[in-house]
This record gives structure tokens, C-alpha cells and sequence, in this order.
């Protein structure tokens, strides 16, 4: 059983202030929501997983390329939104499958598992963004007329496959770290992939150059930073430095989070991006208690350590499990 079978403990039958117990350090479940580093203590679920196994249906088909027209339609993806989806969706799947029974309740129940699922994606890529660290908020820019070796044409989707197997290959080769998303720009539709990368000291490949140009969508001379690896083998690009407070504290995260809902494309991920750690800790690591549906623990700031703790990450560096009498495999 792996770190994936733990779950918050809300039993309460231990001590209502757990931080004020000084028995043996406990285990934690490890976060960042955007300001704090938080905790959840863990206990071993002894319940069974259900199957991920669905199958999906021409019915399903449909109603995910309608679910996505409607969002694009200008429908946000809200809870309160739940009827206008619905009153979207319902007459256009009426013309496709006519002669289903209780269409409309099938797709009520749809919309509502598609607007949670949204806010799931939502939540797993801000910890993503917020316990790591990123050095860059890179933009990719699709060129069609960008030759390829051996004289074939680059399309749009053999630039997103490109463009993913190479960045694959700066993780596995040289330590970097991404995660974004792929969107077409608003106002010419071409085809974008925005994202933040960690590039480890002496990692960086081809020269970043400050280029000026004139910006069609502002109308304005823009300056951006260009890598020459990428350019030759991609087109424009852009590398803008970040620090950890803009991260924090920028538009970066939140810019890439408005096109997650439009496009239907999936967050795009390098490995080795925890969403959470878990790690032992005691009565002198915690702050205070929050109650938040579950018990939470708000930490010192100086309790995760990025380089041991998140960097290198792995299951059996951060704790044994002693308290649960199993030491869970190494995961990547």
C-alpha cells in the first residue's frame, strides 16, 4: 500500500489537540494552498479503491464535445451554472439520441461530475504550482512554416508532440520540471503551450536572447526572451524569469488556470511533481489548528525544506511509516 491509501483522520477518537500531544512524531499529509504550508494527519484507509475502469459511450462523446462548446460559448464552469449548462446541452443531445429515457437527469448528473472534476484539476494543479518551485513561465508559439528534418511539415499536432517529447527529454536528461497547457490565442487562434519550467543551475540548453517585436494582439512593441534551442527547432518562444514570490504572489499560476476549462486539453505534466508530501512531524512543527471540514494543521514556514523534502522527493526519504507498521514502496 502506497502514500496514495492514507487518508485525513476525522475519527476523533484520539486527543482533540493533536499538536499538544507529545507522544512519537506523527505522519502528515503536506500541501501548499498558495500562502502556508498545511497538514492533515493520516491514518492507513482500510477501504478498497473502486476501479478507474469506465466505459465511455458514443453518449458520452457527445455530451463532453457539447460540455466544451458550451464553455466556450461563455457559460463559466461554476456550480451555480449547473442549469444554464444543462438547458445548453439538453436540446442538442435530444437531436443526436431522441429516443432516450431520462436524458435530462443523465446529463444534470454529467454536468455536475464535470464541473467537480474541473475543480479537482483546479485544485491538484495549484499544489503542483505552489509546493514546488519554478524558475520560468515559458510560451511555445505553433509555426507552420517551420521546417522539419527530412522535409516533412509541421502541423499542429506534430508540434504538440514534438514539443512534449523534447521537454520529456530535458526532464529525463537534464533534471528540468514543467507543467502547462496547451490554448489557442484568442484573437488569431494559434495554437500556444504556456507553462511553468524548473531549469536546474547548469541545465539550460541554447542562449536566451531579449528580442523586441511588435505584439499583434496589443498592438505595441513587447519585449520577450528567446532560447535559441527552441527557436530553431520550434519558432518563437519566450522565457520569462520567475522567483518564488511571483509565483506566489504573480498572475503566472492563475493565467494558465483560465485556459485549463476552455480548450478541454489536459494539464500537461513532467514527473516527479508531488501534489503533496508526507512527512513525520511533532507538536513544535505546527502553528495552529484549523477546522475546515477535516482538521487541519497550519505549519511553520521553515518545516518543509524544498530541496529534501519536495525536490527529491520520495516516499521512503521522508518517513518509515513506523506508526503504521509497513514502509510503502519508492514511487517516483
Amino acid at each position: 500500500m502506497n502514500a496514495a491509501n492514507l487518508i485525513p483522520d476525522i475519527s476523533g477518537e484520539m486527543s482533540p489537540f493533536l499538536f499538544f500531544d507529545k507522544s512519537q512524531p506523527r505522519t502528515y499529509k503536506i500541501y501548499n494552498d498558495g500562502s502556508h504550508h498545511v497538514g492533515t494527519l493520516c491514518v492507513r484507509n482500510q477501504l478498497p479503491r473502486k476501479s478507474s475502469l469506465r466505459l465511455h459511450s458514443k453518449m458520452d462523446e457527445a455530451f463532453d464535445g457539447l460540455f466544451l462548446q458550451a464553455v466556450q460559448s461563455g457559460i463559466k464552469i461554476r456550480t451555480a451554472n449547473t442549469d444554464k449548462f444543462v438547458n445548453y446541452i439538453t436540446p442538442l443531445m435530444l437531436e443526436m439520441f431522441a429516443d432516450s429515457c431520462g436524458l435530462r437527469e443523465w446529463i444534470t448528473k454529467k454536468v455536475e461530475r464535470g464541473i467537480h472534476n474541473y475543480f479537482i484539476r483546479e485544485r491538484r494543479f495549484k499544489r503542483k504550482a505552489y509546493l514546488n518551485r519554478w524558475n520560468y513561465f515559458v510560451t511555445f508559439t505553433y509555426d507552420e512554416n517551420k521546417p522539419l528534418r527530412g522535409g516533412g511539415k509541421q502541423t499542429e499536432e506534430v508540434f504538440r508532440k514534438r514539443l512534449r517529447k523534447q521537454l520529456s527529454n530535458l526532464h529525463t536528461r537534464r533534471g528540468w520540471k514543467y507543467m502547462g497547457v496547451f490554448e489557442r490565442a484568442p484573437d488569431t487562434g494559434r495554437l500556444h503551450f504556456h507553462g511553468l519550467i524548473y531549469v536546474p543551475n547548469g541545465e539550460m540548453v541554447g542562449e536566451i536572447t531579449e528580442i523586441q517585436d511588435y505584439s499583434t494582439a496589443k498592438h505595441a512593441m513587447q519585449t520577450r526572451h528567446e532560447n535559441s534551442y527552441f527557436e530553431k527547432r520550434f519558432g518563437v518562444n519566450d522565457f520569462q524569469e520567475l522567483s518564488n514570490i511571483q509565483v506566489m504572489r504573480g498572475n503566472a499560476v492563475g493565467y494558465i488556470l483560465k485556459y485549463i476549462g476552455k480548450t478541454g486539453d489536459r494539464v500537461v505534466y513532467s514527473r516527479s511533481i508531488p501534489t503533496e508530501i508526507y512527512k513525520k512531524l511533532d507538536s513544535h512543527d505546527i502553528a495552529c489548528e484549523i477546522e475546515s471540514f477535516v482538521t487541519k494543521f497550519l505549519l511553520f514556514d521553515d518545516v518543509v525544506d524544498w530541496e529534501e523534502d519536495v525536490l527529491h522527493y520520495r516516499y521512503t526519504q521522508q518517513m518509515r511509516f513506523d506508526d503504521f507498521g509497513y514502509s510503502p514502496p519508492m514511487t517516483a
